[in-house]
Order: structure tokens, then C-alpha cells, then sequence
């Protein structure tokens, strides 16, 4: 049914189906098309996330997916009662990327020239009061699991580690507020394209496609931190020459300022690893994938104590001068 309204409203064939991320997809000669559901989708959203396609396909950037407008001069078409659009990319393999970061610096450099103003897809200066609702909305379940006695192995870790994670989140808002308060952001500071959560796959795979409904608005320590983050669980051991190969590569094309590493900083000492492994238990028990958080929550508590040094040593280790911007450090680490 969808391949026939396809053709009907785009011209369209599907000739063959792709895994591409979260959307379903296909390829039509050589191009790839994705189709994006639009229920939950408001009009504002949809211009802001044309617009930085628009923005980063103009500055020179092969990979980002372009809206494709139907017959019927709209990009929004309908396919048994639900709209959806198509995004398109020509078909450009990735090979494996040795140069990450000087891609990501250059990938939020074109990002950050965009004029028009981004609202609703825009995390920019909202941390603060994120991360203290995601603590309300855990410590209240930390405190029902606590009287109604945790009744399985992820449980009683969850109500034995908590106060110690929520008292590094508030660690991790203090830094934040400080930051703001302390230090002025320069016109390197501003909002860019971001990722909810930018890995090392976030851009690898068969193709390479950068996907407007991946992306965030928000400032581009958010996209470092949590590439350095995820490096540093999976080679807890041997992350050291990595991670400062990366941040050597990004500061190649963009130096980070003091704003943006103390932002960097921040968003490291909140624990987001620890936080969603309890939000991801909780709105989806199923065995299987409980067995798997319950590892992972395993992990993070009993080497605690390492990312702790991790912290200690993370200013160091990346090679950000601190005595010269005047960067605070956290003295109880």
C-alpha cells in the first residue's frame, strides 16, 4: 500500500528495502529514501528541522538528508490515515572514519553559521532544569522502591546506589550553574546541530546519512561529551590515546573555549549512564532486556570508583588549560 502511494504522490518506485536507523527506508535507483512518521510531529518542528537540512546541504554537506516535496506541492503526504513525509540522500558509502572529531568540529562549524532562529528542537540553555526534573521524577521512585523493599538484585542496587548518583547530578547542576553565572560564552559558544546521544556510530555503517529528525539544537560540547563518554565504557582500560586523539582532531578546526569546556565538564559528572539504565528498567521490563541493565548497572556501581578518577584526571588528560581560563575544579574528587 505505502509503495503505491509513494509512487502515486513522489513518482517514486520501490525497488528495495534498507535498514537505515529508526525509520523505515528504500532505495529508488541511487538514492535512499527514508519515511518519517508525522503523528507526534507539530508544524514549527517540521519548518525548524527543513531549515537546518536546508542550512548544512548549502554549506557543503553531501551526507544530510533533503525534504522531498510531492506532486501535490506539499513534503506532507497521508498513507491510510497517517501523514508521513520522504527524506532523500544519494547513495555515498562511509568508510570507517579515523578522523571523527575534526568531522564533528567541521560538522557543527557549518551548523552554527544557520540564521534562522531554532526553538522548538533547541536544548540550549535548558540543562539545569532538565537534569533537576530527571532527578525529581527518580528520586521519587527511589523513595517507593525504599518503603516497598526492592524485591530482585536491580532493585536493591538501584535503592543502595542512588544517593550517591543523584548527589553527583547535583554536583553536576552546581558546576553547571556556576559556569553560567562565572563565565561569559563567545560567539564560538553559540547553538549548533547536535545528537541526542553522538557515538561512534552515529555516523558509520553502510552509508552515511545525517538525518534532520536525529538532530538536537544545542551547544556543541554536548556532542563531545557524550562521544567521550561512551568511549570511556567501552575501553574503561585503554581510552586515554582515543579520547585524546579526538578532542586533538575537533580542536584542530575548532579550539574549545572555557564556556564550552566547563559545559564539556558538566555534562561528564552528570551521570546520564546511570540515570537511563534505571529509566530504561522501569518503562520496559521484560526479562531479557532486564538481565541486560541489570549487568549494566552492575558495572557503573562497582567502578564507581574509576570514573571517579576519570574525572579527576579528565582536564589533564585533555590537555584544557585550566589554570589559564580560570576553570574551577571540583575538590572533592
Amino acid at each position: 500500500m505505502i509503495e503505491e502511494i509513494i509512487y502515486k504522490n513522489y513518482g517514486i518506485h520501490v525497488e528495495k528495502e534498507e535498514s537505515l536507523g529508526q525509520f523505515p527506508s528504500f532505495r529508488s535507483e541511487n538514492v535512499l529514501y527514508s519515511i518519517i512518521p508525522l503523528e507526534k510531529l507539530e508544524q514549527e518542528e517540521l519548518v525548524e528541522r527543513q531549515k537546518m537540512s536546508e542550512h548544512l546541504s548549502q554549506q557543503g554537506d553531501r551526507y544530510v538528508s533533503s525534504f522531498v516535496m510531492a506532486n501535490h506541492q506539499s513534503y506532507i503526504s497521508e498513507a491510510d490515515g497517517h501523514m508521513f513525509l520522504l527524506l532523500a540522500n544519494n547513495v555515498l558509502a562511509e568508510g570507517r572514519d579515523l578522523r571523527l572529531g575534526r568531522k564533528l568540529a567541521l560538522f557543527h562549524a557549518r551548523a552554527r553559521s544557520i540564521t534562522y532562529p531554532i526553538k522548538k528542537c533547541s536544548r540550549l540553555g535548558n540543562w539545569k532544569i532538565l537534569w533537576e526534573q530527571r532527578i525529581d521524577q527518580l528520586e521519587k521512585m527511589w523513595k517507593d522502591k525504599l518503603h516497598a523493599h526492592p524485591n530482585n538484585q536491580f532493585e536493591k542496587l538501584f535503592v543502595e546506589t542512588f544517593p550517591y548518583y543523584m548527589a553527583l547530578g547535583e554536583n553536576a547542576i552546581q558546576y553547571l550553574a556556576d559556569t553560567e553565572i562565572d563565565d561569559n560564552p563567545s560567539a564560538m559558544d553559540a547553538g549548533t546541530i547536535c545528537y541526542d546521544r553522538f557515538a561512534n556510530d552515529t555516523w558509520s555503517g553502510k552509508y552515511c546519512i545525517k538525518n534532520p529528525f536525529d538532530w538536537i539544537f544545542d551547544n556543541g560540547s554536548r556532542d563531545i561529551s557524550e562521544w567521550i563518554r561512551q568511549h570511556y565504557f567501552k575501553n574503561q582500560q585503554t581510552y586515554q590515546p582515543g579520547l585524546q586523539q579526538f578532542l586533538h582532531d575537533y580542536q584542530s578546526v575548532q579550539p574549545l573555549t572555557s564556556f564550552s569546556s566547563r559545559l564539556l565538564y558538566a555534562r561528564l559528572i552528570f551521570p546520564i549512564h546511570y540515570f537511563e539504565t534505571i529509566e530504561g528498567y522501569y518503562s520496559n521490563p521484560a526479562e531479557a532486556r532486564s538481565l541486560q541493565l541489570e549487568d549494566e548497572i552492575t558495572v557503573y556501581t562497582e567502578k564507581s570508583v574509576y570514573y571517579e578518577e576519570f574525572l579527576r584526571s579528565f582536564y589533564d588528560m585533555a590537555g584544557i588549560p585550566v589554570k589559564q581560563m580560570n576553570i574551577p575544579l571540583l575538590s572533592w574528587l
